[in-house]
């Protein structure tokens, strides 16, 4: 699973990612997500994983200088990411800027 990231929010896929390594520094054992199932620490652990490889795949992929819709497709196929979802819509444009 990927994030919703709401740039228009102040959101930053950067920044998650950190956020994310720092709830990992604290002592729990489940997470309560305010989408999607109750985990564990593990199961952030992996999810933070997932976060890090889209950004790292994103960025990689601007460098190469693929186009929004490249890194569009490139999301449905790796990523799941619906065409005309909401992630295509907020996340992708500002994932564009944000890691260029």
């Amino acid at each position: 699973t990927t994030p919703l990231i709401d740039y228009a929010g102040g959101g930053s896929v950067v920044d998650w990612t950190r956020t994310l390594d720092e709830a990992l520094k604290l002592d729990f054992d489940t997470v309560i997500p305010g989408h999607g199932k109750v985990t564990d620490k593990a199961g952030l652990t992996t999810y933070r994983d997932n976060v890090d490889k889209l950004r790292t795949r994103v960025k990689g992929l601007i460098h190469q200088g693929k186009s929004q819709d490249d890194v569009g497709k490139v999301m449905t196929a790796e990523f799941g990411w619906a065409p005309n979802s909401m992630m295509m819509q907020w996340s992708l444009p500002g994932m564009m800027a944000e890691l260029k």
